[in-house]
C-alpha cells in the first residue's frame, strides 16, 4: 500500500489508493456562538452562576466560530476491538460535547449553537467507484443567518 501525505488546513491525512478510503477524522466540531448579557443580572447570579445572556448579533446574523475537540476510542486502550469514527458516533458525542463545552467555559462569552461532522472530499475512481480521499473541517452553514469568525483558540 502506497501512501502520500496531502495537508488540509490543519490536518495531515494519508492518500490511500484508489480502491481504499481515508477513515473519519477522530473530532467533532463544536459551532459555538457569540452572546452578551441581555438584561439586569439574576438577583440569585451570586450563588448559581448564572448569567442573562442572548446570542450576539452583527449585522442581524449570529457571530460563531468552529471549536475542534479531539476524540479516541476509550474501549481501544483497554484492548478491545477499536470502533470506526463516523457520522452516527460524530453526532451522537457532539450533543454531548455541547453542554459539557458550555459547562467547561462558563467564563467565555460564547455558547454551545451546533454541532458539526468532517466532510469528505471524494474522487471518481478509474473503475466508477467513488473514493473518499481526505476530510475537511465542515463549514459553517447557514450563511443567511451567521457569520463564521476565523478559526482560533476561544
Amino acid at each position: 500500500m502506497r501512501t502520500l501525505l496531502l495537508l488540509i488546513g490543519l490536518y495531515s491525512l494519508p492518500v490511500m489508493a484508489a480502491a481504499e478510503s481515508v477513515p473519519m477524522p477522530a473530532s467533532v466540531v463544536l459551532i459555538v456562538c457569540k452572546t452578551e448579557i441581555a438584561g439586569p443580572p439574576d438577583q440569585n447570579a451570586e450563588w448559581t452562576h448564572v448569567e442573562n445572556r442572548r446570542l450576539a448579533t452583527k449585522n442581524a446574523m449570529m457571530v460563531c466560530r468552529r471549536q475542534e475537540v479531539q476524540m479516541y476510542d476509550q474501549a481501544a486502550d483497554q484492548s478491545a476491538d477499536p470502533q470506526p469514527f463516523n457520522d452516527q458516533r460524530c453526532m451522537r458525542s457532539g450533543m454531548l460535547l455541547g453542554s459539557l463545552w458550555d459547562a467547561q467555559h462558563p467564563s467565555s462569552a460564547y455558547r454551545f449553537w451546533r454541532v458539526a461532522c468532517h466532510t469528505p472530499i471524494v474522487r471518481q475512481n478509474a473503475d466508477g467507484s467513488e473514493g473518499i480521499i481526505a476530510w475537511k473541517m465542515p463549514e459553517c452553514r447557514h450563511r443567511d443567518i451567521l457569520v463564521c469568525e476565523a478559526d482560533t483558540e476561544i
